[in-house]
């Protein structure tokens, strides 16, 4: 008895907590004006193939994951804003800030940069070799991430 009740209560918390985001495929323009001119500057080359717009409604917060047709796919806040960035291939260097791109070409000159996330006040990349590597807010090397 005491097994179902607790099998009851996960999957009733598994429900409430899947009941609580709803996402919803939009068109590419009804993202946030900034998120549309970030897309334009840095991958002017590649068509948005598909937008969802996720409303967590316990935050009251949206958030959008853009999918380009290139496979990489960025993650925006309801701002706007990059928080994210996955690719296939390189990112483009329009993006990469400067102090992040040169330590990367001087410590791993054999490796690209197809990977980016915020993480509260650090940037976090990832290496086509998959390493992670971790940035402060000023582009400083913090770590290696595991």
């Amino acid at each position: 008895m005491k097994a179902k009740s607790i099998l009851f209560s996960v999957a009733l918390g598994a429900l409430f907590l899947t009941s609580c985001e709803k996402e919803e495929v939009v068109k590419d323009n009804e993202l946030p004006t900034a998120a549309q001119e970030f897309l334009v500057r840095h991958f002017a080359g590649d068509n948005v193939a598909k937008v969802v717009k996720e409303r967590d409604i316990i935050k009251k917060d949206d958030s959008y994951d853009v999918t380009l047709s290139s496979g990489t796919t960025l993650d925006f806040n309801k701002a706007g804003e990059i928080t994210e960035i996955d690719s296939p291939t390189k990112l483009p260097d329009s993006f990469i800030p400067a102090g992040i791109s040169s330590y990367v070409q001087t410590n791993y000159a054999n490796d690209m940069i197809v990977g980016w996330e915020l993480e509260g006040e650090n940037q976090d990349i990832e290496l086509v070799s998959q390493l992670e590597l971790r940035f402060d807010k000023n582009n400083v090397f913090v770590s290696i991430q595991d």
